[in-house]
């Protein structure tokens, strides 16, 4: 999704060249081969052009040639990453930089963004067009002509969080204002016993101190007191990297903006562990016995009982404090809430059909819930809470329904051992039931494993069939696991569009 928002259709198709280009094993290859292999509906002058272009990109980061001569494409062994590639093409991006603007304020208007990056204003509008719609989905409106942005601060900067984080960890704002002095002053302030630990946590709350230092800056100021009158600041919490942090930009301190913070250091992100440092904290206010969610959540725990067995939450503090911190900051904002998940949810969705059901499967709760006087809100946003949901919950997920396992039948020659070893793997899948049958088949399938070419029935589908290659027998239950993985999703995508 996040490409469809940044990139524009020139930039998507180089990005869908180069995701092809790095299914080939490394060698050297003649356009035309490449062009024919690959499907690719180009005229070949057309197709050079696209490889030149991506060739040009390279360049500007690496050493990588991927053309050495007028026809050919070398392949090497090292390849630049498919997200790598898509994150330069992001921040080259015309929605990307007015972002980067938007934040820093640094251009008066339209025409002086414009002026800077050599484009037009009718180009600017076409390729920020998604990014407009995009959020107005969470009720913030963007005045391009005057470059400002109005609707929840704190949301605004969420979104501004979530794309510089999603396409390069923050690092493409490394030159702007306060940058380092942030970065500097949050490694000064780390307690000794987090000393070389948890980067990935300081580098996320240094990019949230430097959005918000530049938009207080900028007299935008958080509206988190109209959202809750709860304190997201640990009770004993030495606030003395605050004095620090406001007197980089020459600020007094705010407490309400230090509550901002806290917010958006504990509560917004999911916790990654059971040993996530900030478990104490999010249990901590899970615990409290005014907790309206706390009530939410042991309802929504009886309905999963109906389809994750006997399963129960308390098993797994960081999955039951992940899931009180969705419904809050649903809760919070009450409304659809910007979240990286959705950027990349259609991957998520193609790679996993199953999540599809479960996801429906929840939904069914949260629409009884949003008939609530309280919960009218929930209306809006069910199939978003829905969806997070399902991804937390999708690796305990193993009671499936019947009729969306896949029914395979198995027939094979005297071999015990093979045999077992079939059995035992479709007892390991959950989405696959293998039954051993003898001929002649009387029964409908899914899928059929033959031990030998000669058991096939005349007349089968290649498609609904594989045969025991004991050729590549050290590859066997990989291969088979596959291949048992793309009928499953082929039978998902019969049973959805029925």
């Amino acid at each position: 999704m996040i490409e469809k928002i940044l990139l524009d259709d020139h930039a998507r198709m180089k990005l869908n060249v180069y995701g092809k280009i790095m299914t080939l094993w490394p060698g050297e290859y003649s356009l035309d081969h490449v062009r024919e292999n690959l499907d690719f509906y180009f005229s070949p002058t057309r197709f050079k052009k696209i490889l030149c272009a991506i060739q040009d990109d390279l360049e500007q980061f690496t050493d990588i040639k991927l053309l050495h001569t007028k026809n050919k494409l070398s392949i090497p062994e090292q390849l630049v990453q498919y997200t790598q590639y898509q994150h330069f093409l992001s921040t080259e991006s015309v929605p990307y930089k007015l972002l980067i603007s938007l934040l820093t304020e640094q251009d008066e208007d339209l025409a002086a963004f414009c002026n800077r990056h050599f484009i037009s204003r009718s180009t600017c509008f076409r390729q920020t067009k998604k990014l407009t719609e995009y959020l107005k989905e969470y009720n913030i409106n963007l005045n391009l002509s005057n470059l400002t942005l109005s609707g929840s601060e704190m949301l605004i900067r969420i979104i501004f969080f979530n794309f510089f984080w999603f396409v390069s960890l923050g690092e493409s704002l490394d030159s702007i204002p306060y940058s380092q002095e942030v970065r500097a002053l949050i490694y000064k302030h780390e307690e000794s016993q987090h000393k070389n630990k948890f980067d990935l946590g300081k580098k996320q709350a240094s990019l949230h101190c430097l959005i918000c230092l530049l938009r207080i800056e900028n007299n935008h100021f958080t509206d988190i007191y109209r959202l809750s009158r709860d304190s997201f600041i640990p009770s004993e919490t030495n606030i003395d990297f605050f004095y620090d942090f406001f007197k980089i930009a020459n600020l007094r301190l705010d407490i309400l903006e230090v509550n901002s913070l806290f917010y958006l250091f504990y509560y917004w992100p999911f916790l990654t562990s059971n040993q996530d440092i900030r478990v104490p904290i999010v249990q901590h206010s899970y615990q409290q016995p005014s907790n309206e969610i706390k009530a939410i959540l042991e309802e929504f725990q009886e309905h999963c009982q109906t389809f994750i067995g006997t399963f129960h939450f308390e098993k797994e503090p960081a999955l039951l404090l992940n899931l009180y911190l969705s419904i809050g900051n649903f809760s919070m904002f009450k409304q659809k809430i910007p979240l990286t998940t959705l950027f990349i949810s259609s991957y998520i969705q193609d790679k996993y059909p199953l999540l599809r059901i479960l996801t429906i499967k929840i939904e069914g709760f949260w629409k009884k819930i949003a008939q609530r006087k309280n919960y009218i809100w929930l209306k809006s946003c069910v199939s978003e809470l829905a969806f997070l949901q399902a991804s937390l919950l999708y690796p305990y997920y193993s009671e499936i329904d019947e009729n969306y396992k896949l029914k395979v039948g198995f027939v094979n020659v005297s071999e015990h051992l093979i045999s077992a070893e079939i059995l035992n793997l479709g007892k390991k899948i959950p989405f696959v039931d293998i039954e051993r049958l003898t001929l002649p088949i009387t029964e409908e399938y899914d899928f059929f494993i033959f031990g030998s070419p000669l058991l096939i029935p005349n007349g089968l589908d290649s498609s609904k069939y594989t045969v025991l290659d004991f050729c590549h027998y050290r590859d066997f239950e990989t291969n088979l696991y596959q291949r048992l993985l793309e009928v499953h999703h082929l039978k998902l995508q019969t049973l959805f569009a029925d």
